[in-house]
């Protein structure tokens, strides 16, 4: 993810997020018109996709405490977020309200002890962690996740424990493998063409390339995105991005909120 999206996105419109209560409907959502995607979907299952939500939003506000099984616990954060090493330790850094991308500050839960919160944090190394004050965020549900599958190569999201759509993707060449591990989305974006690198949409992860720490004057962030090149589906070739057909990266930007886990393995 580099110069190239950031550069498209000054023209493309981020939707609002807002907890999207029943997930029936998107009511804040600003509409993006993205030409008809001209790649006709190939063995992919896209079943129940259509179902509306809010593209951008966290998920379901949380008033329950502990999630139920199947549910990740979200948080986001509405201004600069102080972070610690450790639970009552002082900060050891701030993280900004919103992404470069300019998208609203979610972090994937991993713990809670008492008024305290371990996160997993979107920076290098991956797999870092850190602790945040659970009154300086808002917690959120996420029923949705993703497993990509590097050796078959496949994406597949699951909505409540029960899949939704399997497709085939594209995944890192061998001199930039994709990365394996547990992340989460920082960034849903829209580029306003299906006919762009990148496709109609870009979802950035949390995850960074182990071998690129800059890619077209980006940090080497990894990410879901379309492409303009169907040919490559299937195949090891990309610089550590995993693509997907454009109709599944449309499908996907209708289902995932931020704050979505999604595993490498």
């Amino acid at each position: 993810m580099g110069a190239r999206l950031r550069a498209l996105l000054l023209t493309a419109t981020v939707a609002v997020p807002a907890a999207c209560g029943g997930c029936s409907s998107a009511p804040d959502e600003t509409t993006v018109t993205v030409p008809t995607d001209p790649v006709p979907p190939t063995s992919t299952s896209v079943a129940g996709v259509a179902a509306g939500v809010d593209p951008t939003a966290t998920g379901t506000a949380d008033t329950a405490g502990t999630p139920g099984e199947g549910v990740t616990l979200v948080a986001r954060s509405a201004g600069d977020l102080a972070v610690s090493p450790g639970p009552g330790a002082p900060p050891s850094q701030v993280l900004p309200a919103t992404t470069e991308f300019g998208s609203p500050r979610v972090l994937l839960v991993i713990e809670e002890l008492g008024d305290w919160l371990q996160v997993s944090l979107p920076e290098r190394p991956n797999g870092s962690t850190g602790w945040v004050h659970r009154a300086d965020v808002e917690l959120h549900e996420v029923d949705e996740r993703i497993e990509i599958d590097l050796v078959l190569r496949t994406l597949t999201l699951y909505d409540d424990g029960e899949v939704v759509l399997t497709t085939p993707i594209a995944v890192g060449a061998p001199t930039a493998p994709t990365p394996t591990g547990e992340f989460y989305v920082v960034d849903k974006l829209a580029t306003g063409d299906a006919a762009d690198t990148y496709g109609p949409f870009a979802f950035g992860l949390s995850a960074h390339s182990d071998v690129l720490t800059e890619f077209a004057g980006g940090d080497g962030q990894v990410g879901i995105h379309g492409t303009n090149d169907p040919a490559s589906i299937g195949q090891a070739v990309s610089h550590g991005c995993i693509r997907v057909p454009n109709d599944v990266a449309t499908a996907l930007d209708a289902r995932l909120h931020l704050g979505t886990p999604v595993t490498v393995e």
